[in-house]
Parts: C-alpha cells; structure tokens; sequence
C-alpha cells in the first residue's frame, strides 16, 4: 500500500494536507477563483453541468439507426462470439465441455440478461422448451462463468479504438438497479420493508467501466450499496485498472472512503443530500 504504516505518521500528514487545502479553497473563494463555484450567503452553489452532447447529433443518431440492420439478438451474441469466443467460458460443471448447441446457450443466457425468466423465454422461442434450457442452466451458467465470460467482452471491447472515447479505462462508476423478486425472497419482504421502507426485490449492483459493464452482483436489498463497492472493484476478472470510481448517495458511508484510500483507489461520491437521507434515516446518521 501506497501509505504510511505508522498510524500517528499517516493522521499527521493527512491533518496537514487537509489544512493545506482548506486554506488554498479560502483564498480561492475570498477572491471568487473557485472553479465552477461561488460562496455566497445561503452557502456553495455549483454551476450546472450543461448538456455535452449538442441537439444536431441527434440528427446522426437517426440516420445511424437506421443503417442498422434489423437481427435476432441471439444471432447477433453469435456474431459477437465468433469476434470474442466468450461462450468458452460456459464450461460443462463436470467435465468442462462447452455447449454443443451455442444459439440454445445465448438462449438461455438471454433469458438472465432480459429478466424474462426459462419458463416465458421457452413459450417466446418455438421449438425451445423449459427442460433444455433449465438443463443448460443447471450445467453450463453459474457465477463463474458469467464473470469469466464479462471480462473476456470487457477485454475485447477495450481494445476497440471507439473504447477510447469514454476513457482510458481507470474510471468505473456502480450503482444498484433493482428488480421484482420472487420465490424465497417473498417471506422476508414485511421484515425488509420495515427495515428498509423500501419494496422488496432483487438487486442488481453493476461496476460500469468505459462504456461496459466489467462486474455485476445480485445483492441483498436490505444491505447499503456502499457494502459492495469494493467487490466490483477487486474481483472483475478483467484487465481494466481501476483507478478512480463513482458512486450515488448510497455508496459512501465512512469505512468506504477509508478503505478505499488504503486500497489506492481514488473516490469520489457525490455532494451528499442530508434532506434525503434525514427521510431515510431519521437519526440522521447512515447505518454501515
């Protein structure tokens, strides 16, 4: 680690590098040279961001669509694992073999990545029924190899020289999308609402890095986001550095900015809102 191992050596300097910028934003401000800021009496106000993109690309947007070919999605994964190879990855539980039939993988796999669930996609498909694809899903998709299979799209999109318009690959960003759960998850929900006042579902909790999604978890929805935000970070099976990651107001209790500092990553969550979370948490601290 890039950090003092002597605790009182590590709490000095950082004291005196936050002196050091908290008198260099004093000058800044008694002179109004803050970057996109002014202090005024009702406090910091930030200009907004403006829009980056202007309304004459949507003209390239429309006539790009429709150049594009309309295609099954399964034959288009197909194409794209005749580039990549991922479907590899989707080894046999006990013998390690792939798939033979691969279309009827990425049928199944489809069925995850859409939420529609075996029993609707198998109705959606004919000649598809619930038992292949259950029988593909119970032997070649588990979490392995849905995350060797990301970091091998996440590689070969990387590589792209279109990649480099979101980034050099160092910034990542995560947050939580939540979907209707069913099954086992049903007899906790009067539990979680009462914990969390939120419906219950199942959470999704992807780490986005340029233009891809490099790690995704399923995670507990009575548990905070900020819970997860280094997982995505240390476990994508990637060759992306992370170097500097985003968060919602969900993902940066104390322990997250702590542990990520000593991790070497650089943070940086948004300006909290206190009305908000004083809703959420009356108490007005954020349970870790």
């Amino acid at each position: 680690m890039g950090i003092s191992s002597d605790c009182e050596k590590y709490l000095h300097d950082r004291h005196a590098l936050l002196e050091q910028q908290l008198a260099l934003a004093d000058r800044l401000a008694e002179n109004d040279g803050l970057p996109d800021a002014i202090i005024t009496a009702s406090g910091l106000k930030i200009t907004p961001v403006d829009a980056a993109v202007p309304d004459a690309a949507q003209v390239l947007i429309d006539q790009t669509a429709a150049q594009l070919p309309h295609v099954k999605i399964t034959d288009m994964l197909m194409e794209v694992d005749e580039w990549t190879g991922f479907t590899r990855h989707f080894a046999h539980l006990k013998n390690a073999d792939t798939a033979t039939d691969k279309k009827l993988l990425l049928t199944t796999i489809l069925a995850d990545g859409i939420n529609l669930g075996l029993t609707k996609m198998a109705e959606s498909c004919p000649g598809t029924t619930y038992a292949k694809l259950s029988w593909l899903q119970a032997r070649h998709i588990r979490d392995e190899t849905y995350g060797a299979a990301l970091a091998e799209l996440v590689n070969a999109q990387s590589r792209q020289p279109l990649a480099g318009n979101w980034g050099d690959g160092t910034t990542s960003s995560s947050d939580g999308q939540r979907f209707k759960a069913g099954g086992r998850a049903q007899k906790h929900r009067p539990r979680q609402r009462q914990v969390r006042h939120r419906t219950w579902s199942d959470v999704l909790y992807p780490h986005i890095g340029p233009a891809l999604t490099m790690q995704c978890q399923v995670v507990t929805v009575g548990v905070r986001d900020a819970t997860y935000v280094l997982d995505g970070l240390l476990c994508h099976e990637s060759d992306l550095r992370i170097e500097e990651h985003y968060t919602d107001t969900n993902g940066f209790p104390d322990h997250v900015f702590g542990l990520m500092h000593l991790l070497g990553f650089r943070f940086a969550p948004p300006n909290p809102r206190p009305e908000r979370d004083q809703a959420i948490h009356p108490n007005g601290r954020h349970p870790l």
